[in-house]
């Protein structure tokens, strides 16, 4: 699923401007938004939305590729709700089903079959494959400067759905394109290719827009649209309230680099409920 809606990441303001709550105007501006536009969305008419949606028509057409890494930015990111719901269905671990939410690399290309049939310790192809993943875990790195603190521990601003190594969802099934986790899919997912953004409607590049989907079918989606907007309008505004920013050095990058080369990465994820730290 392509990744919509607003920035996560959190800009860096300074440490000027703080009040006696902690939050600097900036981030006080953008708690005040994001309140205004949750009330006004509340408001939406989701008839109204739903006739959109029935103009633009939609059939799903089973491809797969809004899960693949190779047709796009394949990110679905979760809310905490989520993630449980996909832990209880699943019975895997949280940093199973989701990691930290962090911009889109540009990923090797790689073809699945040829990934699950290398000889892991012989094979040279792998070696070489190793040492690009390296190379652009270090480019990253550099993305996320602005993101690293002077412990070395890098910031990211939610969570998404883990992916292979090739890139696609880990619950897209090989073969078949179906969903391991249908029934309890984020709403990203379940709503895809639409999505909102600014009040407005939009959609994603999908093969089957344009075909047609009744009115009945229109309304349901229409519903799981507004849902999922107030809801990750809701998250993001518990994050930001929750949030308190850190101090950032020349340090925290090196040290961040030197975790990497020993093939580890530290970070701290904030989200609605709040940080958590993990080793990944």
């Amino acid at each position: 699923m392509y990744l919509q809606g607003r920035n996560p990441y959190m800009e860096n303001s300074g440490s000027s401007n703080n009040n006696k709550s902690g939050k600097t105007k900036y981030q006080l501006t953008l708690i005040a938004a994001l309140k205004k536009e949750i009330e006004i969305s509340r408001r939406l008419d989701p008839e109204k939305l739903a006739a959109e949606i029935e103009k633009t028509g939609f059939s799903c057409q089973h491809c797969g590729k809004c899960c693949k890494r190779a047709f796009g930015d394949n990110r679905v990111v979760l809310t905490p709700p989520e993630i449980e719901k996909i832990i209880e269905y699943t019975g895997l671990s949280k940093l199973e089903v989701a990691g930290p939410l962090i911009p889109d690399a540009c990923l090797p290309e790689e073809d699945e079959g040829e990934e699950e049939g290398r000889d892991i310790e012989n094979s040279s192809v792998t070696q070489e494959i190793d040492e690009e993943a390296a190379s652009e875990s270090l480019r990253v790195l550099e993305l996320l400067k602005e993101d690293i603190d002077s412990e070395g521990n890098i910031h990211a601003y939610g969570w998404m759905l883990r992916r292979k190594r090739n890139g696609d969802c880990i619950f897209l099934e090989k073969g078949t394109n179906r969903c391991r986790i249908y029934p309890v899919r984020p709403m990203l997912c379940s709503t895809y290719p639409f999505y909102l953004e600014e009040l407005k409607l939009y959609t994603c590049e999908c093969e089957g827009l344009g075909d047609h989907i009744s009115l009945e079918e229109s309304r349901k989606l229409a519903n799981s649209l507004l849902s999922r907007y107030i809801s990750e309008l809701e998250d993001t505004l518990a994050m930001y309230e929750k949030y308190e920013d850190f101090e950032r050095t020349g340090k925290g990058l090196e040290i961040a680099r030197s975790n990497l080369e020993k093939g580890t990465c530290v970070y701290i994820v904030h989200d609605s409920k709040g940080s958590t730290k993990i080793i990944d």
